[in-house]
């Protein structure tokens, strides 16, 4: 049986890839992709935000320091379903392709933490994760992220 974390983390990783897809479609048939963000519709407003868990808050307020108030990319916090178990994922992005996640369980426990290219995600210890923000840094399993990507992927044709 898988645990609850294996879970979102497969849930996660099928949702990015999902979208992203469905954006390189878009791409690849010359189409205006809709504005729709993932998990748009999940997003916490500002003033829902004292409604997540302290870690939570927390992981939102170390994006918010050291990415947006940066002027270099942006955080949210998603509150979603899976299983039947409500989940928080921060969700950061840069002004590039790539950024972070943190997921969280409806108490705050940690689930994962990702370095995230596009659709891609290296799921690692929160620690290291936290500590690629300073540098952009990516993990090995990011290396060949450039073409392990739907995007480096050669267009049909």
């Amino acid at each position: 049986m898988s645990t609850l974390a294996e879970i979102v983390k497969t849930f996660v990783t099928q949702q990015l890839h999902d979208y992203w897809l469905e954006r390189y479609r878009d791409y690849l048939e010359h189409r205006q992709p809709d504005s729709y963000e993932i998990w748009q519709d999940c997003a916490l407003k500002p003033e829902q935000l004292q409604e997540a868990p302290e870690s939570v808050i927390a992981a939102f307020g170390f994006y918010n320091e050291n990415v947006m108030q940066q002027d270099w990319g942006s955080v949210r916090i998603y509150k979603l379903e899976v299983e039947e178990q409500r989940i928080y994922v921060v969700y950061t992005v840069t002004d590039g392709d790539d950024g972070w996640l943190e997921v969280y369980d409806e108490k705050g426990n940690l689930l994962g933490a990702a370095r995230r290219y596009i659709e891609l995600l290296a799921w690692g210890e929160v620690e290291a994760i936290r500590r690629s923000v300073e540098h952009s840094d990516f993990p090995p399993e990011l290396e060949f992220r450039k073409s392990a990507t739907l995007w480096g992927k050669p267009q049909p044709g």
